[in-house]
């Protein structure tokens, strides 16, 4: 009974998309049809399946899930969740270190959604793939957790400060104390300006970076060799810009905020 019933959960779209839809609310065969594009032959096949097996039923004139069905279906989505954000750029994933993400935020890669695939051009390869630097430049608020050291800091991030946007920076001990030396003086106005912040973290950040603005989240992972290559992974879901705070609130928990006095004693 076990296999058979992953099997209708599993083995078939139609169904899958069925039962999908169904989580949101009771319809009858015409909407079914319409909004899965569908024949009545296909889907009724696939009805009878999920009716037998218990998952969904039929009652004035609208189909809609059982008691069961809608506990195995909650349980079901967000593992369908995960494997469509898996598969779409697999060998990314598998080429990546995901355990540098905290685990709570692991557990939560659903929330990512539908991902793209972001690298630099050729003539770019150092610096913000366009994709990127566009929507940087329309943002109203940035966050930005990273462990490697960005040429942004202190040139396109200094531009969009000055221009009124909120930057908070989370950054290790070696990156801040090059952006303090070697570029004292943009990095100082970058402080003086109360809508910028830095922080500097007090555990390790495995993670190569980590954006999220009110336009989008863009997460770059190490290789598993621990090799870093100027792309990332960019997604414009609402839940994925919560999933992209909530992992700069984990690394704020262990960071202390850098002023402009102790940058002008340095």
């Amino acid at each position: 009974m076990k296999l058979e019933l992953l099997g209708t959960l599993f083995l078939s779209d139609k169904r899958k998309d069925l039962l999908l839809l169904l989580i949101v609310g009771p319809r009858n065969i015409d909407e079914i049809k319409n909004i899965l594009n569908v024949n009545t032959s296909a889907i009724m096949t696939q009805i009878k399946i999920l009716i037998s097996q218990g998952l969904i039923i039929y009652e004035d004139d609208l189909y809609k899930l059982s008691d069961i069905g809608e506990v195995v279906v909650k349980k079901m989505k967000p593992l369908l969740d995960t494997l469509e954000v898996f598969s779409k750029h697999m060998d990314y994933w598998e080429n990546h270190n995901i355990k540098a993400i905290p685990v709570n935020l692991l557990d939560r890669i659903d929330d990512l959604g539908s991902c793209e695939f972001v690298e630099p051009d050729l003539d770019r390869m150092y610096e913000i793939p366009l994709k990127i630097e566009e929507k940087l430049t329309s943002s109203v608020h940035i966050m930005e957790v990273s462990s490697y050291f960005n040429p942004a800091y202190s040139s396109t991030y200094v531009e969009l400060i000055k221009k009124g946007t909120e930057v908070s920076l989370i950054v290790t001990d070696p990156v801040f104390e090059r952006l303090k030396n070697e570029y004292s003086s943009s990095f100082k106005e970058y402080l003086t300006r109360d809508n910028a912040k830095i922080f500097v973290c007090d555990c390790p950040i495995r993670l190569a970076s980590s954006v999220v603005t009110d336009h989008f989240m863009a997460l770059s992972l190490f290789y598993k060799n621990g090799i870093y290559y100027n792309h990332a992974m960019m997604s414009l879901e609402k839940t994925a810009l919560k999933w992209g705070e909530d992992l700069f609130l984990h690394y704020m928990k262990y960071s202390r905020k850098i002023r402009e006095l102790e940058c002008e004693k340095a």
